[in-house]
């Protein structure tokens, strides 16, 4: 066979109950090498545990699984990507090339819902010139991850997000709405506090009918060292020992209550179930389907 294959599709329709949905990629982020993310896992442990489940010891591949919703008559985005910035690689900043491909163009967001501002969640809320890159979009976020990153926190690690925060967010305060842990600020969809990984993140739980998903965005990182090790904070938790407490109660939950689950960075398209394995947790994917244009979200 000859010829040459064309671009992968970076969006995967579904649905929630009667929701539809579209998980829209904004490309992949390169990181440090495992040892160097997940620096209280032994480093022989953690290498046998990638070589197992053939992953690399020597880089991080991580995705970027923004969600895209139709839901209470409005069109939802579910954190903006790195925008033009590439602090972590090449390949990110494609969001607006996968909502085009989904059929959906910027000024058609009615609501940016950021689970923490971190830069690959809020930075594509602008263009470079600083002009709103989705132009009609309501934004929403935690009070408290909002007031963290305004206070201009101290430290070399938080020094380049809070001058995007200062960048791409403190110039839309008039487009904020705060929320509040537990909120159903929408119908349906309703506000976890989440925090650690960020003092204000939040996770969100959506449903429709007898249907769920949780939205954990950076509750976990890693499809399988976050769950494998998820006594490990990450380089990036604010609170290390928070996310750990964070992590260790929402992946419990999510077991027990056999609900779905979105990882933000897990592996494409981030959709699946929880097990509990012993003293620690596997992440289960959701078998992926074939879908025909009119799932497509338009």
């Amino acid at each position: 066979m000859r010829g040459r294959w064309p671009a992968a599709s970076c969006i995967y329709p579904f649905r929630i109950g009667d929701l539809p949905a579209c998980v829209v990629s904004d490309g992949p982020l390169a990181l440090p090498p495992p040892a160097d993310v997940w620096k209280s896992v032994p480093e022989s442990a953690l290498h046998a545990d990638l070589a197992a489940a053939f992953l690399p010891a020597d880089r991080t591949e991580v995705e970027q699984n923004a969600l895209l919703l139709e839901a209470a008559g409005q069109t939802l985005l579910f954190d903006a990507g790195l925008g033009d910035a590439h602090p972590y690689g090449p390949h990110s900043g494609r969001l607006v090339r996968s909502l085009a491909e989904a059929g959906i163009e910027p000024d058609a967001i009615d609501a940016v819902i950021l689970t923490h501002a971190h830069s690959d969640q809020c930075w594509g809320l602008t263009l470079a010139d600083g002009t709103p890159r989705f132009p009609d979009a309501r934004i929403y976020i935690s009070q408290i991850e909002f007031d963290f990153w305004a206070g201009e926190p101290a430290g070399e690690r938080l020094a380049r997000s809070v001058a995007g925060f200062r960048r791409h967010v403190l110039p839309l305060r008039d487009r904020i709405t705060f929320l509040r842990d537990g909120e159903e600020f929408l119908p349906g969809i309703t506000a976890l506090a989440t925090p650690g990984h960020t003092p204000g993140h939040t996770s969100h739980r959506i449903t429709s009918g007898d249907a769920a998903l949780c939205l954990a965005a950076d509750v976990v990182h890693h499809s399988l060292i976050s769950f494998r090790h998820a006594a490990a904070a990450a380089i990036f938790d604010v609170d290390p020992a928070q996310a750990v407490r964070t992590r260790a109660a929402l992946l419990s939950r999510l077991a027990d209550e056999r609900t779905e689950m979105l990882g933000y960075h897990l592996a494409w398209p981030g959709l699946g179930h929880v097990q509990r394995d012993g003293t620690a947790f596997r992440f289960l994917p959701t078998p992926m389907r074939l879908v025909g244009a009119d799932d497509i979200m338009r």
